[in-house]
């Protein structure tokens, strides 16, 4: 493993700008309507319960990864075939991160091809991954303090432009409940809770062990209650069936602000954005990829990066042919792979360290 340290805030940005980079940008919750954000927090209070045991086995097994510790608790082989599965896990969560940069920015750029896109974006992904995870916590300190500021002058722009309609988030519960709880059961308790399992292998940076729930808990807290007041906006503005039929509801919301017909038309800061907040969650994603090698092969970080960054590249743009493809796969893994890797097989590890515990081992 690298030798480096993250401090609270490091890891607290991480964990903020990893959970609402995709989560901000698609639509979630959608099925729950006008209860999106219901189904979001929902989805939030389940994500506390996961990062509980992620706590747990990171304290029991301290300054080790997921890869390492799975391995002494239900013994080496079987622990390293969970560890190769995670590696593929974290390939597929970057390389569909990519796709989503890819497919957002080609909006502007249409007729550059999606490969270069995708190569330019892996450029700078590499690169930071070669720096460093402090490198890049640094940079996430700086950035997540512009990006607090941007999101709250958009929100008081939209309501200036007089869009906001919160008779369109009523009847909130319209749905019904059996609707919002599918919906969290079958998305927003995955994604992007379910995710921060690549917390997992991020944790044992941590310069102060102790608080590491209190950062958890907060990261997810902030993740949870942001995308609720985001996608309740989206609904509010564009109402139920546009937000649900549109692909970027979030880009789609800002082109409605317009105050005074001067500020308007914010496209492209918004897509910068959203394009940063991408970057940092591929990056993680890559970054929890490279530690599970170095771990279970014993080979040094940059002697794994390049080559697994060309695996990314490559899976995203062959994987689906086209965003609708891609939206479809996407519902399918959340509701039928991500759930093994974020939940199942942490709650696996869990029973075992209480059996070992117990056993005196």
């Amino acid at each position: 493993m690298e030798k480096a340290t993250l401090s609270f805030y490091q890891l607290f940005t991480l964990k903020v700008l990893f959970g609402i980079a995709t989560a901000m940008m698609f639509t979630l919750g959608g099925d729950a309507k006008q209860a999106s954000w219901i189904a979001i927090l929902l989805g939030m209070t389940g994500g506390l319960f996961t990062y509980g045991m992620y706590y747990h086995l990171y304290r029991r097994y301290s300054m080790q990864p997921l890869t390492a510790y799975s391995k002494e608790i239900l013994g080496k082989p079987i622990g390293s075939v969970i560890g190769l599965a995670y590696i593929a896990f974290f390939l597929y969560g970057a390389s569909r991160n990519v796709r989503d940069g890819v497919e957002l920015v080609s909006l502007s750029y249409t007729e550059t091809p999606g490969l270069a896109l995708g190569i330019i974006l892996m450029i700078v992904v590499v690169y930071g991954l070669f720096q460093g995870i402090e490198v890049i916590s640094r940079v996430g300190e700086l950035y997540i303090l512009l990006f607090g500021t941007l999101t709250v002058l958009a929100i008081i722009a939209l309501f200036g432009s007089g869009v906001v309609m919160e008779e369109n988030l009523l009847p909130v519960l319209e749905p019904g409940w059996k609707a919002i709880l599918q919906t969290v059961r079958d998305e927003t308790w995955t994604w992007p809770f379910g995710e921060m399992v690549c917390f997992t292998m991020l944790l044992p940076y941590l310069n102060q062990p102790k608080s590491g729930l209190k950062v958890g808990i907060l990261g997810i807290l902030v993740t949870g209650f942001y995308l609720a007041l985001v996608h309740g906006l989206e609904v509010a503005v564009l109402g139920v069936d546009r937000t649900g039929r549109s692909i970027f509801p979030f880009l789609e919301m800002s082109q409605k602000i317009n105050v005074g017909d001067v500020i308007q038309r914010l496209d492209a800061f918004v897509m910068v954005t959203l394009i940063i907040n991408v970057f940092f969650k591929i990056s993680i994603y890559l970054y929890a990829a490279v530690i599970a090698a170095t771990d279970l092969f014993t080979v040094t970080q940059n002697k794994v990066i390049l080559p697994m960054g060309a695996i990314v590249l490559a899976t995203s743009i062959l994987f689906t042919g086209s965003i609708v493809g891609h939206v479809v796969q996407g519902s399918f893994v959340l509701k039928n792979i991500f759930p093994i890797f974020g939940a199942y097989i942490p709650l696996l590890l869990w029973v075992g360290s209480f059996i070992r515990k117990k056993k005196g081992s």
